[in-house]
């Protein structure tokens, strides 16, 4: 049987159009209480893809298994300081796939002092394919925002999040040695203003911590 035999056995059940190959799209809405089993799946797999470079896989799964799990994010959801931004992918109008998101809660920075009105960017991920240029963002009505990539909309609306809840700062830890997250916030208007030393696993980390004011 050839493929074009097979293709046509399997035409009622193929999407027409859709290819493995062809440019993706991304859209974002704010998490729900509902979504905290699609956080622990997105929130594990972007970390695993984030870190391999610096930590050990024994390090990595039980990270996952303490603060990646569906009751860690619910935890997190049920706070009136937390707002998660979602990023999903998938054909159009149907984006239920989550490929990223972007986590706002009350900061944790033990060796940072934290003023009234700081709100922390604790997380924000996003699978790697959908960082690649081309992959265009979709507003509400599913049309292409022009010139706007999904790491800068994530970033974009965890900015509008804690505006609307009337925080004054914005602050995130990340790694020392991710020049090229650093020079991505950088670019949006945070600095270094401090520094934290934490534990994943058996490794020691080290962050920059980063402000910027909102």
């Amino acid at each position: 049987m050839s493929v074009d035999v097979a293709k046509a056995a399997c035409k009622t059940s193929v999407p027409t159009g859709l290819s493995p190959d062809a440019p993706e799209t991304v859209s974002l809405r704010l998490a729900t209480a509902d979504d905290a089993e699609a956080l622990a799946l997105v929130g594990a797999a972007t970390f695993l893809e984030a870190f391999t470079w610096m930590l050990p896989g024994s390090d990595i799964l039980e990270h996952c298994r303490k603060n990646h799990s569906a009751a860690a994010y619910a935890a997190y959801l049920a706070k009136p300081t937390t707002r998660i931004v979602m990023a999903h992918a998938g054909p159009w109008p149907r984006q239920e796939a989550p490929v990223g998101y972007a986590m706002l809660a009350a900061p944790e920075f033990s060796e940072f002092h934290v003023q009234a009105g700081d709100i922390e960017l604790k997380r924000i991920y996003l699978f790697s394919k959908f960082r690649q240029p081309g992959i265009a963002v979709l507003d509400a009505t599913g049309q292409p925002i022009a010139g706007l990539r999904a790491g800068q909309a994530l970033l974009n609306a965890a900015v509008a999040e804690a505006r609307a809840m009337g925080k004054v700062r914005m602050l995130l830890g990340t790694h020392l040695g991710n020049e090229r997250a650093i020079r991505f916030y950088e670019k949006n208007g945070f600095v270094v203003v401090g520094s934290r030393t934490f534990q994943v696993g058996t490794q020691e980390c080290c962050d920059a911590v980063m402000a910027k004011p909102l």
